[in-house]
């Protein structure tokens, strides 16, 4: 099974795209014929690694909104693999990262799929509803973004 993890908050615009973005993965992906599950949160919290240690998740895929200038970032939907968890101690707040994640499932469960992060570029994260033109063009290349990867990905893809 595929896990999806989305972060972001719909209320503070483009800081939803990351929401939008991963239940366009999640539709394809179903359209596909492959399991997938989508957790959408406000914000990354150390519970979710039991999550990401489950017996069915096969591959992780994170998605959020990443803060661009304009003029100097490439506007498309980009991913990432995670690199290898190493040590979760790099932070014990309530909020962590996905690769902090990703080291608390492997240290306390003692499994660590593969994982990528998925952003999509926002310029506006003040209150509201609504997205910017900058992430709508964005999502609006989703197309292309998937068909710039393999077809089995993130399943069958291995780690950077």
């Amino acid at each position: 099974m595929i896990l999806i993890i989305a972060y972001g908050n719909s209320l503070r615009r483009d800081d939803g795209a990351g929401l939008v973005l991963a239940e366009v993965l999640e539709r394809v992906w179903k359209d596909r014929r492959l399991e997938v599950h989508l957790e959408s949160v406000h914000q990354l919290t150390p519970e979710l690694a039991e999550t990401i240690a489950g017996e069915q998740v096969s591959a992780v895929v994170f998605v959020d909104t990443r803060v661009v200038d304009p003029g100097v970032d490439n506007l498309k939907v980009k991913t990432r693999p995670l690199p290898s968890p190493e040590n979760p101690s790099a932070s014990m707040g309530h909020h962590v990262s996905p690769e902090v994640l990703m080291a608390y499932a492997r240290h306390l469960y003692h499994k660590t799929p593969p994982a990528w992060l998925v952003t999509v570029p926002g310029v506006d994260f003040d209150h509201g509803e609504g997205l910017s033109q900058v992430a709508l063009h964005a999502l609006s290349g989703v197309p292309d973004f998937l068909r710039s990867l393999p077809r089995d990905w993130p399943l069958a893809a291995s780690r950077e």
